[in-house]
């Protein structure tokens, strides 16, 4: 079983998630709307609309835009697993307006217990297509993805992407644009037409600082290199802006209280007293 992303710009990003460890991962930001398909293992999430319990077999539609607390529980072999597809969220705006106006938007994750066996296919084929080679061609790959988005329909979901309201959030959306930049907050605070002072004083109004934002969009960002690709972790810290393997090391575990090599396999179960969620 082998980790592996892929990114279709105006489509989306396609993701096989793999641990070996029972993980905790608190304030996770989704920034795109996702549909994920757990193979192995189970989920639990805390969303601001409650906890969520997601099986093996069953799927997960989730908005984007917002921020949750995350535990990916093992099977009875010691594995999770998903295959995750994060959509754009132009293409799931547009395909709203068109076809589901009628359906009201899911509140923040819907879990689809039972999703028809052609859905399941449909997805599988899908995100095959999205990892194999060739690509796919932009247009085939809009299609399907479009096919994904109406068979939620059919279960009655409707997912959308909540515009970045706070400050903060769209500091977080610009970051996402290229992840491994100095950022330095003249460079934020130009970008998002304001000047220094008027950057620093709305952020500390939303109980924020720059400088934390930068930490902790890298290391979610890392965290997802880690989920889904095989890539040398200290590959993975130059892609996100740190040289140093060690420095890169104990950022991660102060913001997610476990080191990257957890994630791998090297450890098996780690206690996650700030999230609270639990395998019950």
């Amino acid at each position: 079983m082998e980790r592996k992303i892929r990114a279709y710009p105006g489509v989306g990003i396609a993701g096989h998630l793999i641990q070996h460890s029972a993980l905790c991962v608190p304030s996770l930001y989704v920034s795109r709307p996702c549909l994920i398909y757990v193979t192995h293992g189970y989920n639990v999430l805390r969303t601001h609309g409650g906890e969520l319990r997601i099986r093996q077999g069953e799927m997960l539609a989730l908005n984007g835009g917002q921020t949750l607390d995350v535990y990916n529980g093992l099977d009875e072999k010691g594995l999770y697993a998903g295959k995750a597809i994060a959509c754009d969220p132009s293409l799931v705006a547009d395909f709203g307006r068109q076809h589901t106006p009628l359906l009201s938007p899911v509140t923040s994750a819907a879990i689809i217990p039972d999703p028809a066996n052609q859905f399941t296919q449909a997805f599988d084929a899908f995100f095959d297509a999205l990892m194999g080679m060739p690509s796919l061609p932009a247009p085939i790959a809009r299609h399907r993805m479009q096919e994904q988005v109406l068979w939620l329909a059919q279960h009655g979901v409707r997912l959308h992407t909540a515009p970045p309201v706070t400050l903060s959030q769209q500091v977080r959306e610009l970051l996402l644009t290229d992840i491994s930049h100095a950022w330095p907050a003249a460079t934020v605070a130009e970008r998002l037409e304001m000047n220094e002072v008027m950057l620093r004083r709305r952020l500390a109004a939303e109980a924020e600082v720059l400088r934390n934002i930068i930490a902790d969009t890298r290391m979610t960002h890392a965290l997802h290199l880690l989920q889904n690709t095989d890539a040398a972790i200290a590959v993975i810290a130059q892609s996100v802006g740190y040289e140093s393997g060690s420095r890169f090391a104990e950022r991660f575990r102060k913001r997610f209280g476990f080191l990257p090599t957890a994630i791998r396999g090297h450890q098996r179960q780690i206690a996650c007293p700030d999230c609270g969620l639990r395998n019950g």
